[in-house]
């Protein structure tokens, strides 16, 4: 068995193996880091009041983050123990930076300046992610239609024929 072969099998699965404890570690630092950048923009940028920023909207984005990395965690456990595979992993979930940046600086901060309500942009900020929340599960649905259609599919790749031997 090679590198690229999943090994399969028919125990269950286990929860933690040794290259976990990277992943343990990468991950955390990337969720602290997100954290602290939200937190200064929200402070410094937005100028929102520490109390709503330590006391509802972090506790908020840590059991958002608890909640879908358990989530996606059982799924693969799920996945794992159908399949026999071990070669399966969970999806980590966070806040995505890039998207953090945009929702704070293209939609909070302008309605903030205009308004002088943190409290607003912070309420618009919520509406938009909720409405792109939709636009992401409407690309859930669409996006496997265009990978089976010939544009879809990535320069060079083709669908595989199936040859039968056909008996003389």
């Amino acid at each position: 068995m090679n590198a690229l072969t999943p090994s399969l099998s028919h125990d269950k699965p286990k929860l933690w193996v040794p290259g976990d404890w990277n992943a343990f570690f990468g991950f955390g630092t990337n969720i602290l880091v997100n954290l602290l950048t939200l937190s200064g923009l929200l402070l410094y940028v937005l100028k929102m009041p520490p109390d709503m920023v330590f006391k509802h909207i972090l506790p908020a984005a840590g059991l958002m983050m608890f909640m879908s990395t358990m989530y996606y965690a059982w799924l693969a456990y799920r996945l794992a123990k159908k399949t026999g595979r071990t070669d399966v992993c969970a999806l980590p979930s966070g806040i995505s930076v890039p998207h953090m940046f945009i929702v704070t600086l293209v939609i909070m901060l302008p309605i903030k300046l205009s308004t002088g309500n943190p409290m607003l942009a912070w309420q618009a900020g919520l509406t938009w992610v909720f409405i792109q929340s939709f636009v992401l599960m409407g690309g859930g649905f669409l996006a496997p239609s265009s990978a089976r259609s010939p544009q879809g599919r990535a320069p060079g790749r083709t669908r595989r024929r199936r040859h039968y031997l056909s008996s003389p």
